[in-house]
């Protein structure tokens, strides 16, 4: 199944807000030419192989809910020795990132649209990643909310499932509440433990969203784990 909704009823709360800008003309643009090149389509009820469709060998990196796209594209051309794939439900944001992708020639990104959990529930059903980066998701910080948050226990089970043995989980947020909620979720599971220090070639640009919590005094939390192989 590839719907949210299943027998009239949503399968879980999107963590996502529905509709977020509108797209620019130059977005729209660079959607129709570069998407065949760079964009990677899921269709109803079919898995996808992302060895067939993104083939490399290199380690794969995915970002989920990549904004604009400002790391993911700062991180490829970093690690150009890894391949990147970034979801994200927003068109404006993959307008953004197909436009400086296909401006700066990068070879080792793909962009999917759609809401992440059901790409990993429905369409990647294999552990495929080694790194998984998520940076500052949707906070949902009143308490009656907190059901949607992205970061819950049976989505990281789900990570777990499509991750590699030893990979690894950054999370970037800079609400507090948000970080000891991960915290709390990432000391109760079995077969994680906390990496050491983001390495420099992981280190994140600033985004606009970044910018702005640091401006208002907000402190921004680095969370990173790695998997134990064979727990």
């Amino acid at each position: 199944m590839s719907n949210l909704k299943q027998n009239g009823e949503l399968r879980w709360a999107p963590s996502y807000l529905r509709r977020r800008g509108q797209m620019t003309r130059a977005q729209k643009i660079a959607w129709r030419e570069n998407w065949d090149d760079f964009g990677i389509t899921f269709e109803h009820d079919k898995t996808i192989d992302l060895e067939l469709v993104y083939p490399g060998g290199r380690p794969l990196v995915v970002e989920i809910g990549f904004g604009m796209g400002e790391n993911l594209i700062h991180l490829a051309t970093t690690n150009s020795n890894c391949r990147f794939l970034g979801i994200e439900v927003h068109k404006p944001g993959i307008g953004a990132a197909l436009k400086s992708i296909a401006e700066q020639e990068i070879s080792n990104t793909r962009v999917m649209r759609g809401d992440a959990r059901l790409i990993l529930e429905d369409h990647i059903v294999t552990p495929a990643f080694d790194r998984v980066l998520i940076f500052f998701p949707d906070p949902w910080p009143n308490p009656g909310d907190t059901h949607r948050r992205l970061f819950q226990e049976d989505f990281v089970s789900l990570l777990e499932s499509r991750m590699k043995p030893e990979a690894t989980l950054h999370l970037a947020t800079d609400v507090d509440s948000y970080a000891d909620w991960a915290s709390e979720i990432m000391a109760a599971k079995q077969g994680w433990k906390t990496a050491p220090d983001i390495e420099e070639n992981w280190q994140r640009i600033a985004s606009k969203y970044e910018q702005k919590g640091l401006a208002c005094g907000n402190r921004i939390h680095d969370l990173a784990f790695s998997r134990i192989r064979n727990v």
